[in-house]
């Protein structure tokens, strides 16, 4: 059965690297499938979740907050990730605390443009985790 070469990476470095059978992303245009032998691409990743296929009974997620695609000949796919997380590696607790935290933070810094921007966009990060955490929860308990 034909495999795809799956590499993610982040600025904190290579977070996965190995063969698939198939990658669901989050892009800009849409939730794109890439199966073995997919046409060459490259498209912007939205905030949203990564779904990682290793055999029939295998499934990985893991949270990504923008980047890129490149799907090469070859079955090669590279995902450029600004962030990304593993599932089981997101606590609850600790993103709750999180998104209050951005919440108070939204309200602090109203009047300064460039902080105010910053605080939505960790408000948008810490209520991703938050709903990829309470909709993947029973998932997480076999883990």
């Amino acid at each position: 059965m034909a495999k795809l070469n799956l590499k993610i990476v982040s600025p904190e470095g290579i977070l996965l690297e190995e063969e698939i059978l198939e990658v669901v992303v989050p892009t800009k245009a849409g939730q794109i499938t890439v199966l073995p032998n997919h046409v060459p691409l490259v498209s912007e990743l939205v905030y949203g979740e990564v779904v990682i296929k290793s055999d029939k009974d295998k499934e990985r997620i893991i949270l990504v907050f923008g980047g890129f695609i490149h799907i090469e000949e070859g079955s090669k796919v590279i995902i450029l990730a600004d962030v990304a997380e593993h599932l089981h590696e997101i606590l609850e607790k600790e993103a709750e605390k999180a998104r209050k935290r951005a919440e108070e933070l939204v309200k602090e810094v109203r009047d300064d443009k460039e902080r105010f921007a910053e605080a939505q966009a960790e408000l948008a990060r810490s209520l991703s985790r938050l709903k990829l955490i309470r909709k993947h929860r029973s998932k997480l308990k076999r883990l």
